[in-house]
């Protein structure tokens, strides 16, 4: 018996290698489970629909991603440093070179698909900022009456928001500009006195 951790990897890889082969449009939940070698039903275990199994499948991320990711945020010296970490390394690599194919070869396709997106990552991220927010709390960077979990969903949520729909008064590739309005609007309501 495959474990589930395994399986779900597994049919992901395959995901990945039916996108790249057939695309958005000819994909179907069927070819997935053939290419992992799994029924179609124990696919729809774990992935209700095509566009969530293909959202998830174009929103993976290696291990080399999100040990960059940790290097990078925890490195920084603020909570504002921090989230503007992420969005920085987000936006340089926001869904990897597979997702931009897609998005330009079948665009109203790769649209359904991604639009699943939050409902796939936001758990994922939630885990990631925890850690991260754990350890900032241990250095004082955080206030300490505040519900780490709560605040990760929160955090992730400011992420997914300035990654996806940068707006026009912040330049979100800009790490200074990113900071600065990161420090005005954001860290009031996060940031504690840093521990000596």
């Amino acid at each position: 018996m495959i474990r589930p951790v395994a399986a779900r990897d597994r049919i992901l890889r395959a995901a990945e290698t039916c996108l790249r082969r057939d695309g958005i449009r000819r994909t179907t939940v069927a070819a997935v489970a053939d290419e992992a070698g799994l029924s179609r039903a124990y696919v729809y275990r774990f992935f209700a629909d095509k566009p969530t199994l293909l959202s998830a499948a174009l929103i993976r991320r290696d291990e080399e991603f999100w040990l960059a990711a940790r290097l990078r945020v925890a490195g920084a010296a603020s909570i504002a440093e921090m989230i503007a970490e992420a969005v920085l390394l987000s936006r340089a690599s926001p869904l990897g070179p597979l997702a931009l194919e897609l998005a330009e070869r079948e665009p109203e396709a790769f649209a359904e698909v991604v639009g699943t997106y939050v409902h796939e990552v936001v758990p994922g991220l939630s885990d990631f900022w925890i850690r991260q927010l754990e350890e900032a709390a241990g250095r004082g960077l955080l206030r300490d009456e505040l519900d780490i979990e709560v605040t990760a969903e929160w955090v992730v949520r400011i992420v997914v928001s300035l990654v996806g729909v940068p707006g026009r008064r912040v330049d979100v590739d800009d790490r200074e500009e990113l900071v600065e309005f990161l420090r005005t609007y954001v860290a009031p309501a996060l940031e504690g006195q840093p521990r000596r």
